[in-house]
């Protein structure tokens, strides 16, 4: 189960993402992520992973895609913060 709740501040918006990042709820994420972009081009988008525990590998690739296109990570568990130093050193995804 996951859930994402959006909340907005002056030129930011913040996914705050909860449980699990994994199988059918990946692209819940990327769609979310991908409508508020589209919805307010040039805005910030950063995702609050503080309540995520777990990430698989489709998670991951998104995480790395959106990274790649400028999103910001907050508050993420030392696991989560793993994942997420290891993605600033990739270049690809690789599935």
């Amino acid at each position: 189960m996951m859930k994402i709740q959006m909340n907005e501040f002056d030129d930011l918006l913040v996914l705050q993402v909860e449980g699990r990042l994994a199988g059918a709820f990946v692209p819940e994420l990327e769609n979310c992520w991908r409508a508020a972009r589209a919805g307010t081009p040039g805005r910030k988008v950063s995702v609050d992973l503080k309540s995520v525990t777990c990430i698989d590998r489709a998670g991951r690739c998104l995480l790395q895609l959106m990274h790649s296109e400028g999103v910001g990570f907050l508050r993420a568990g030392l696991a989560v913060q793993d994942i997420l130093e290891q993605i600033a050193g990739q270049a690809e995804c690789k599935q």
